[in-house]
């Protein structure tokens, strides 16, 4: 007996006859139609490898892969149920682990399941069979591309990518390229976050390069990766080259890039200082077009060398602030512990009293005369205001 049915019509996998559903009766006639319980243990998702590797499964692989291949090359499709006949070369193998074994190829993408005259995924065959265990379910290989294309793919490929392995059939190949594929789209997408904060670059390059590689994952089947590739074929090392350029700044020089944008932030504090100084603003312009770039990656280094000497200008010019500030504190509340000794000595306060508010303002005094930044110098004198305020509501 012949074990599949071929009278079927299946755009693009050449074939001409067209389905006849009462010749597949007679297939359903015969007790081709799957156990409702046997699809219902089918497992969804990828095979779950073992440690050492399951030799059985992966036997049961080889073997039902191989007879759909021949099945298929022979006359075309190949009916789901045509596998677990008893009659057929795959006896042998318990029909659960046929079905099982299907899916996880389906899964691999190395057979496609076919069912109303288009390829389908494995979840949606399991709920066609699920809902008719006598439906017109079937199976299909990979269709392949001419050699010629898929020796220009080849050749493409090794342009891109150092570790391509050598001499690969197109299966393997298509496989390699949807890996690396979705290893740049993860990627990007990864740093796509990060590139939409104000100040950090690449989001055009990200967003675009994250539509080109959604087009060419759009069908991960072998013949649909290699014809993709080679149709985009001309976008394709620009994508290489934004991959490259975007995953070595947010992976290696996003640190830098990040104390960097902050440093200018803090430089406008004093742009009229650095305007001032015609050597120093040009310095500053330099940076500043480097900040402001969309595509900044090639002057990272050049930012890198200019940065130091605003840095130390900067930073003279806020010690010179740091002191002015601190000279200033200390008169103020020198100011206020004579008005409050005055006031005192006016109001004969007692001694205890007198010399334990005159402590804590002397001690914020000291904190000021000691301390070498603005903000604390800024927050120790307001505290000496309040508590000069709060003494003088008293007396």
């Amino acid at each position: 007996m012949r074990f599949c049915v071929r009278d079927w019509a299946l755009a693009g996998y050449g074939l001409t006859a067209v389905y006849d559903p009462i010749k597949f009766a007679g297939y359903v006639k015969e007790g081709l139609v799957i156990s409702i319980g046997l699809v219902k243990r089918i497992e969804l998702g990828p095979r779950q490898m073992t440690f050492g590797f399951d030799d059985r499964a992966s036997d049961h692989l080889d073997m039902v892969f191989s007879f759909i291949e021949r099945e298929y090359r022979a006359g075309g499709p190949v009916i789901l149920g045509c596998l677990t006949d008893p009659e057929s070369p795959l006896s042998s193998i318990d029909p659960q682990d046929i079905l099982q074994t299907v899916f996880w190829l389906a899964e691999e993408l190395k057979i496609h399941f076919f069912f109303s005259d288009r390829t389908i995924p494995p979840r949606q065959a399991k709920q066609a069979l699920v809902k008719d265990p006598g439906c017109s379910l079937a199976v299909v290989t990979n269709q392949r591309v001419d050699e010629k294309a898929f020796a220009q793919a080849k050749t493409l490929a090794a342009g891109f990518f150092d570790d391509l392995p050598e001499n690969p059939d197109q299966y393997a190949f298509s496989r390699y390229l949807v890996n690396r594929l979705e290893s740049w789209h993860s990627r990007l997408s990864s740093y796509q976050i990060q590139a939409g904060q104000s100040g950090f670059p690449g989001g055009t390059q990200i967003r675009n390069s994250l539509v080109l590689t959604g087009r060419l994952l759009e069908n991960k089947d072998s013949h649909s990766i290699i014809l993709a590739f080679l149709k985009y074929k001309s976008r394709i090392p620009d994508l290489s080259e934004n991959v490259q350029v975007l995953t070595d700044f947010y992976t290696r020089k996003l640190p830098f890039w990040s104390t960097f944008t902050g440093q200018m932030a803090d430089f406008k504090s004093n742009l009229e200082a650095i305007r001032d100084n015609e050597k120093i603003y040009s310095v500053y312009l330099k940076l500043h077009n480097i900040l402001t770039s969309p595509t900044p990656f090639d002057q990272i280094e050049k930012a890198r060398r200019l940065l130091p000497e605003l840095q130390d200008f900067h930073q003279q010019i806020e010690l010179k602030k740091m002191e002015s500030l601190r000279q200033s504190s200390l008169k103020e509340t020198g100011k206020m512990i004579q008005k409050l000794i005055t006031l005192f000595d006016t109001f004969e306060t007692d001694d205890e009293s007198r010399n334990r508010i005159l402590h804590q303002l002397r001690g914020l005094n000291q904190r000021i005369g000691d301390s070498r930044r603005i903000e604390e110098i800024n927050t120790l004198f307001n505290d000496a205001k309040d508590l000069f305020v709060d003494i003088i509501e008293t007396l």
